[in-house]
């Protein structure tokens, strides 16, 4: 069976999680493969929430974030979507400074509200489940957040929006 090549994600400047030039930042990059968004990532120490282990918060960002693209990508809106209700379970620490990854898929597109499911893998065991409802955001409001993402390694999702993005 042949690898499923990696679809990469527009991402921003200033994003907590994406931005590329955001030096507090993650600086992670979301891809599609299959039928789930991904990121991997390694926490820098400077996350941590206590000794060695990565801060929850950052974790449910990694989380929320993912869960959002798989919302848009694979909805038939194709419309950016803000976070309605994100449910998160803790079950195990996550250490800073180790490859941990983020799989997010979409459940249901209920039109009116996205309904997706998530974990985040370390050590080659799930640390975090999370599911999340997020709410679709108008063409409008869609076309003013297109502005301020970057399409660098993008192929397949510079046309995502109906509308070709240099």
């Amino acid at each position: 069976m042949e690898p499923i090549e990696k679809e990469y994600l527009p991402h921003s400047s200033g994003c907590f999680l994406c931005g590329d030039e955001n030096i507090c930042g993650v600086r992670t990059r979301f891809f599609v493969e299959g039928e789930t968004v991904r990121t991997r990532v390694r926490l820098p120490r400077h996350m941590n929430g206590y000794l060695h282990t990565a801060h929850g918060g950052v974790l449910a960002g990694l989380l929320d974030e993912t869960m959002s693209w798989a919302a848009l990508v694979f909805s038939a809106k194709h419309v950016f979507y803000v976070t309605g209700e994100l449910t998160i379970k803790y079950i195990a620490p996550v250490p800073v400074e180790e490859d941990m990854e983020v799989v997010c898929r979409l459940v249901k597109d209920a039109g009116r509200i996205a309904f997706t499911e998530g974990e985040l893998w370390c050590r080659g065991k799930v640390c975090l489940k999370a599911k999340g409802k997020f709410i679709p955001l108008s063409d409008t409001e869609t076309a003013g957040v297109i502005p301020y993402l970057k399409f660098d390694q993008c192929r397949k999702y510079k046309n995502l929006f109906g509308r070709s993005v240099v």
